[in-house]
Order: C-alpha cells, then structure tokens, then sequence
C-alpha cells in the first residue's frame, strides 16, 4: 500500500516535471519564432529601402532629380522607415500578457456586470476565488 502511494508520487512528479520541460521548451521556441519574425521585418524593411533607392538612383541616372526631389524622397522613405519600426515596437507591447492587476481590475468587472457582486464584496475576495 506503502509502495503504490510512492510509486503514485514519483509517477506524479515526474509528470510534473515533464509537463514543465514541454511547457518551457514551447516557450522558448515561441521566443524564438518571435525573435526570427522581427529579425526578417528587420530584413524585409532594410530590403525595401534598398529597392526604392536603387529604384530612385536608376531615375536620377536618366533625369538628374533636382535637390528638393531628393530631400522629399529621403524625407518620405524615413517617414515610411519610422512608421514601420513604430508599428513593430507597438505590436511587442500589445502582445504582453496582462498584468496581475489588470487581470484582478478585468475580474471584478466581469464579476460585477455578469453575477451582480457589489464592490464590498468583491472586496473581501482573493484572486484565487
């Protein structure tokens, strides 16, 4: 009887510890696929540049493009530059899992509109529950 409880704990454990292993290793791979995305925008926006520049550098071979079309052009690809490393930056910050606040501010709201707890209530309440 002795033996089987071990054998259910030991069984138990190391279940445990398998699922943490899977859980970390989808993890890391998550991290890794994101860090790979970015890394080929990175590529992909530096790409892009270079065509429009080579596109513009082939204009100017045959038309000399006067200095103000030049600024506005440089200006313009900067502009589209910045735009796309801001939408980046943005997207890394929406996809941050909620915090233990925010979860418990969603949790009291969803509990006050659907089940009609008051605010006294929810209150006394831990996260847990």
């Amino acid at each position: 009887m002795i033996d089987e409880e071990v054998t259910r704990n030991l069984k138990a454990q190391m279940q445990a510890e398998l699922e943490e292993e899977e859980r970390l290793t989808r993890k890391k791979e998550k991290e890794d696929n994101i860090a790979l995305i970015e890394s080929w925008d990175n590529i992909q926006a530096m790409m892009d540049a270079e065509y429009e520049l080579a596109a513009r550098l082939q204009e100017e071979e045959i038309g000399e493009l006067s200095i103000r079309e030049k600024s506005r052009l440089f200006t313009k690809l900067m502009d589209k530059r910045k735009k796309h490393f801001a939408r980046l930056r943005a997207e890394k910050i929406r996809s941050k899992p909620p915090t233990k606040v925010q979860k418990r501010n969603q949790m009291c709201a969803y509990l006050k509109n659907m089940a009609n707890y008051k605010h006294r209530q929810l209150k006394n309440k831990s996260f847990k529950e």
